[in-house]
């Protein structure tokens, strides 16, 4: 049987949709009129992007000169590179996608299956002439009845060798042996608390941020982190305070907007100056950061920011030019985490690149399932671990002004 893979987005304007790759196929992924695969809604993806290619049972994927890369696994791919089962690509902002083999046994593909050989055989009917007919229909009617015994007796056979195994058999005289030593006592049913999910607007807001960002979204266990997210909302909005701040944010939000698309990254992180400045240009914090997104000295020369004292020269107050610094540090932090680790690199610009980087590689060592913000919480200051719920806090109220 000839190998087929099955693409499936996991992020991204696509998300949830899937296409499949059979030997010899390749698709192009892109905006432009080349492209099998449209990602129009994805700002950073380029016209031609990427092509995916299936070759001799080997699924691989290749740059096609992309603005911003394709990366698998959160690195950035120069030349062909084969893919896994399992491994995670993203290109532009937000798309992601994985790979699998093909299954026909699955209950989808194998009506797709049967649906497509019924749609083929019942078009070359309808070309023929009705003398080959019934020919024709009484092959058909064998084949399914052949494809059907076939998937039933296997799955038949799985489900004898799920009851006949050690695990089940001991299991069942655990429990045999139970019943007969406690007869009266033991119940036929144990209730299982369900735990309370919050599920309200707040919440809501917090996936469809994390989402949008192509993150992943907190536990819906952790209730803490929806509790601090709501508690910032409050202090921002106490007293109307945050109306004070949405006279101030207009009139510095297009010259951000520009410089955060200029790179390429979500809008959204222009909401990083509401927490670090408030939208004051002669914002100054006792360690010396100054300006909308408050640049320490070094970090603002480092992006091409002129910082003298003597000359009495400071870019830091420059709405223009910090913004474009900004995008560029932002983007850096991006390129270091990861594009699918966004509040990591939100968190990284509260406590600096090079803490949460050793935090990274750290957890990366110990074999860490995703060295993401959740994974390295417990380990980040304080200050650090409440400067994301805060920034999230400025991005839901901004999303929706009118419910404050």
């Amino acid at each position: 049987m000839k190998s087929r893979f099955v693409i499936r987005f996991v992020a991204g304007p696509l998300h949830d949709k899937s296409f499949e790759l059979g030997e010899g196929d390749q698709r192009i992924l892109g905006k432009g009129d080349t492209a099998q695969v449209r990602l129009d809604e994805d700002a950073l993806v380029s016209r031609s992007h990427a092509r995916l290619s299936l070759e001799k049972g080997s699924l691989w994927i290749e740059d096609l000169g992309s603005r911003n890369g394709t990366f698998i696994n959160g690195k950035k791919i120069e030349k062909k590179t084969l893919l896994r089962p399992g491994d995670k690509v993203t290109l532009g902002q937000l798309s992601c996608f994985q790979c699998s083999p093909w299954n026909a046994l699955e209950p989808s593909r194998f009506a797709s299956v049967v649906l497509t050989r019924v749609t083929n055989v019942a078009a070359r009917m309808k070309r023929r002439p009705k003398a080959s007919i019934w020919p024709q229909f009484l092959m058909l009617q064998f084949i399914v009845c052949v494809v059907v015994a076939a998937a039933w007796w296997g799955g038949k056979q799985l489900r004898l060798g799920a009851a006949k195994s050690p695990v089940a058999e001991s299991s069942r005289e655990v429990s045999d042996q139970r019943v007969m030593e406690n007869p009266v006592q033991t119940p036929l049913r144990t209730a299982v608390p369900t735990p309370d999910v919050p599920r309200n607007f707040i919440w809501d807001e917090i996936v469809t941020i994390s989402r949008r960002f192509g993150d992943t979204p907190p536990s819906a266990m952790d209730s803490q982190f929806q509790k601090s997210v709501e508690s910032w909302i409050e202090r921002f909005t106490k007293g109307d305070a945050h109306k004070r701040m949405f006279e101030r944010k207009e009139k510095y939000w297009s010259t951000i907007q520009g410089a955060l698309s200029g790179e390429g990254l979500p809008v959204e992180l222009g909401y990083l100056v509401w927490i670090e400045s408030e939208f004051n240009l002669a914002a100054l914090s006792p360690v010396g950061a100054l300006g909308l997104w408050q640049f320490m000295p070094g970090t603002a020369r480092d992006f091409g920011l002129q910082v003298d004292s003597a000359r009495k020269l400071d870019e830091r107050t420059d709405p223009e030019k910090s913004s474009r610094a900004a995008a560029q540090y932002l983007s850096m932090l991006l390129k270091q985490f990861g594009t699918d680790r966004y509040l990591l690199a939100v968190a990284s610009y509260n406590a600096g690149q090079n803490k949460i980087r050793r935090k990274a590689i750290a957890a990366q060592i110990r074999r860490a399932p995703k060295p993401d913000f959740w994974a390295l919480r417990d380990q980040l200051p304080q200050e650090t671990v409440d400067y994301v719920p805060k920034f999230l806090a400025a991005v839901i109220i901004n999303r929706n002004p009118e419910r404050w």
